[in-house]
């Protein structure tokens, strides 16, 4: 991705599979590309990516099992994020509930700490590009049920 940058070419990441995971080119380290091929536009390039610590496709578009959601009830929220970031889940489309109503700004979420309570999807619920991840996260310790 660094020579078509440095050639002033234009490129779109996407995901290599059939998981229609949209890359977080926030985290773009979390990612890895695989494929490439001619983009739609004169001049561009399209790159296939998968997660770092997936394979590595043969082809666009292969079919691969989709990833569970992991369980991170009662686990810690720095650890938990980063774990579904690894896992190809886009940090825009994680919604995070932290001291209050609102949903934590993205360019506030450093300053999220504390123990997850509630989540959706459910644990071992299959990935889903259409859907959400909501986390409810104590200022803390989650209150006893």
């Amino acid at each position: 991705m660094k020579e078509a940058v440095e050639k002033d070419l234009g490129y779109s990441v996407r995901d290599a599979t059939d998981l229609g995971r949209t890359v977080d080119l926030q985290h773009a380290e979390l990612w890895r590309a695989c494929l490439t091929r001619e983009g739609d536009g004169p001049d561009s390039v399209d790159f296939g990516a998968v997660p770092r610590g997936e394979t590595c496709p043969s082809h666009w578009n292969a079919h691969v099992p989709a990833p569970r959601t992991p369980d991170l009830i009662g686990k810690d929220f720095d650890k938990s994020y980063a774990q579904l970031l690894k896992k190809g889940y886009n940090s825009r489309f994680i919604d995070v509930f932290y001291g209050g109503p609102g949903i934590v700004d993205q360019q506030e979420i450093s300053r999220v700490h504390g123990e997850i309570c509630s989540q959706s999807p459910k644990p071992g619920e299959p990935y889903d590009p259409s859907e959400n991840v909501t986390l409810h996260v104590a200022t803390g310790k989650c209150p006893s049920a």
